[in-house]
C-alpha cells in the first residue's frame, strides 16, 4: 500500500498582500520518483503558455495582480474604432506602450503594466484591458492612444477581498476562454512569485477537517484557523474524479493589520 501525505503547494511570497495555495494527496513513491526534497522554494518564471485558460496561467495573473497593483494605479481599457487584424492590433499595441513609457519617463515614473487580449467576438470590437501604475494623468494616458477609444478607471480594491472582482472580470470562465481566444503579457519590472513546495506541514488529519467544513458550510472559519493573518476569499475543495484523492485549491488576502 502506498504511505500517502498532503503537498502543500503555493505561489507567495515575503510579505506579499496575496497568495494562492494548492492542497492534494502526495505518495512516497511519487516524491521518490521525481527526488525532491520535502520543501523546496524556486522563483516562479512566466508560464509560457499565457492563455487564460490555463489554470496555472490564470493563477500566475491573479497573483501579478494583487501583488503589484493597488488604489493608487489604473483600469485601462482600449477599443479600436475600425475592423483591424490580430497581428496590425498587436503593433498598435506595442507603440501605444512605447508611447506610454515616453511619458511617463517624462514624470519620473516607472511604469508597470498588465494586459488581457480580448479578441473581436460577435457584437465587439477587439480591445484590450491594461492595469498599469498611477502617477501620470489620466487623459495624458487617453490621448496616447490613436486608434479609437481608451477609458481610464482608478482601481478601487474591496475592502474585503482587494481586485478579487476585477481578477474575476479579466480572467473570466474556462468555457469563455475556450471559445474566444484570450491572452496575457505584462512588463519585466513586476515582483514575481516564489514556488513554495511543503510536504511537513499540513496533516491528513488537517485535509480530513477541510473536507468536513465544506460539507458543513465552515471552510472559511477552518482555512483562516489553518493560516493566520489571512482571509480567504475563494476556495474549491473536493475529490479528483480520476484518482479519488482529496484536493483544496485556496486564495488568500493578507489581513490589513498584518500588511507590511
Amino acid at each position: 500500500m502506498k504511505h500517502t501525505f498532503i503537498r502543500e503547494k503555493s505561489l507567495c511570497r515575503r510579505n506579499c498582500r496575496y497568495k494562492e495555495v494548492d492542497l492534494f494527496e502526495y505518495s512516497e513513491e511519487e516524491q521518490q520518483a521525481v527526488r525532491n526534497t520535502r520543501r523546496t522554494k524556486t522563483r516562479a518564471s512566466l508560464p509560457k503558455i499565457k492563455k487564460l485558460n490555463n489554470d496555472y496561467s490564470r493563477k500566475f495573473f491573479r497573483w501579478l495582480l494583487f501583488n503589484n497593483f493597488g488604489k493608487d494605479d489604473y483600469h485601462l481599457t482600449l477599443t479600436f474604432e475600425d475592423e483591424i487584424s490580430k497581428e496590425a492590433a498587436g503593433r498598435e499595441l506595442t507603440n501605444y506602450i512605447q508611447r506610454l513609457r515616453r511619458c511617463y519617463k517624462k514624470h519620473c515614473v516607472p511604469l508597470k503594466y498588465m494586459y488581457v487580449t480580448e479578441d473581436k467576438r460577435s457584437g465587439s470590437r477587439r480591445h484590450y484591458h491594461i492595469v498599469l501604475s498611477g502617477g501620470v494623468p489620466r487623459d495624458e494616458i487617453e490621448n496616447k492612444w490613436h486608434n479609437g477609444w481608451a477609458n481610464v478607471d482608478r482601481l478601487k480594491p474591496d475592502k474585503k477581498d482587494g481586485l478579487f472582482g476585477l481578477s474575476k472580470y479579466l480572467t473570466k470562465s474556462k468555457k469563455y476562454c475556450d471559445k474566444f481566444e484570450r491572452s496575457w503579457n505584462c512588463s519585466t519590472n513586476l515582483k514575481r512569485p516564489d514556488v513554495v513546495t511543503d510536504d511537513n506541514r499540513i496533516s491528513k488529519k488537517r485535509m480530513r477537517q477541510l473536507l468536513n467544513a465544506k460539507r458543513n458550510d465552515e471552510v472559511k472559519t477552518e482555512v483562516e484557523k489553518l493560516y493566520k493573518g489571512w482571509l480567504l476569499i475563494d476556495s474549491e475543495i473536493d475529490h479528483n474524479p480520476v484518482t479519488g484523492r482529496p484536493f483544496a485549491r485556496l486564495r488568500l488576502i493578507r489581513r490589513k493589520q498584518e500588511a507590511r
